[in-house]
């Protein structure tokens, strides 16, 4: 289907992502044809979907009369408007069945249905790592975190965080100072820019081709709470491993942790210089994570990068040896 249709079906009305693979596989499905759908037809196929297995659609009168209103008002037109304006802001959109669709993506719980991009999106590479901690740092996390950032930088790692103000924003200083390119993945649209003290930084990165900023939401969407804190879900499955600078016992920071443990991504941490706010996460992190890599000083980076590597090459292995085995007993029936 093409992308005006898809955008309707996945972000407007919305359809679960188990309900898209179906439209989209079934290239005769009643779903390509709503705008000549009576009402009635709509709502049986919303309850066809309710009883597929894996597939939960709720509130169908709701849903129902939605659609019929979308449709109505010519939306695909709109639609159609709002793809061309986006356009000519340089922003462009990744449909979740697209080949370029990072494959780190596809496999998380709730994979995003769309990916929105402003950048230079080839340089997406699974040579990544995530940088994270709190907003508000304390001296020492902020030098660590440029050091970081700037030695992975120089070790061919691209930099994946949420863009925010803090220990994110030097870690992202810190690769580009030393010709690093980053990823940042924002909890709101493309157009809204968030934090707003990182506006100017995000188009230099973007005009100088120093990385790409992702998004799951339209480039209309405003930030909300929740969505910077789903967000997380996206930059941990882009990256090799989560390294936790610093972060307070409330930081938003232990939301990447959680997805990271989910994903199996390595947890790395910043030793703290004693018992403070922003050492909270940190310190509980080493005292109930056993497998975490701690770092201490910067000299430790080097061999927590080979590590990491060498961890995912294992991974990848693992997975290829249980696709070929299963492949094998595809072939013996």
């Amino acid at each position: 289907m093409n992308l005006s249709f898809y955008l309707l079906l996945s972000k407007y009305i919305p359809l679960p992502l188990s309900a898209l693979k179906i439209v989209e596989k079934d290239k005769d499905h009643p779903f390509r044809s709503l705008a000549i759908l009576t009402q009635k037809e709509i709502e049986q196929q919303l309850i066809i979907f309710n009883k597929t297995p894996g597939i939960s659609i709720k509130n169908i009168k709701e849903k129902v009369l939605k659609i019929q209103n979308l449709i109505q008002n010519d939306f695909i037109e709109k639609i159609d408007g709002n793809l061309n304006r986006w356009n000519k802001s340089g922003i462009k959109i990744i449909r979740y069945f697209d080949n370029s669709y990072p494959k780190n993506l596809k496999g998380i719980k709730d994979a995003p249905k769309i990916i929105t991009y402003q950048g230079d999106f080839n340089l997406y590479s699974e040579r990544s790592i995530s940088i994270i901690g709190t907003r508000n740092p304390t001296d020492y996390g902020i030098g660590m975190a440029r050091k970081i950032g700037s030695r992975f930088g120089e070790l061919g790692f691209l930099i994946v965080n949420g863009f925010a103000k803090g220990i994110d924003t030097h870690a992202i200083k810190g690769a580009l100072a030393v010709g690093g390119k980053i990823i940042g993945v924002l909890g709101s649209g493309l157009l809204h820019i968030y934090p707003k003290e990182n506006k100017e930084l995000f188009f230099n990165i973007v005009q100088e081709g120093k990385g790409v900023f992702i998004s799951e939401h339209l480039p209309d969407d405003t930030i909300k709470k929740s969505t910077l804190a789903a967000r997380n879900r996206i930059s941990s499955a882009l990256s090799l491993g989560n390294i936790v600078i610093e972060a307070g016992k409330g930081s938003g920071t232990r939301w990447q942790v959680e997805y990271g443990k989910e994903q199996g991504k390595p947890i790395i941490v910043l030793k703290p210089k004693g018992n403070y706010e922003q050492a909270y996460l940190p310190n509980y992190i080493i005292e109930h994570e056993k497998n975490c890599f701690i770092i201490e000083n910067i000299d430790d980076v080097d061999n927590i990068a080979n590590s990491i590597l060498e961890l995912n090459k294992e991974k990848k292995e693992k997975h290829r040896e249980i696709s070929n085995k299963y492949q094998k007993t595809l072939s013996d029936f």
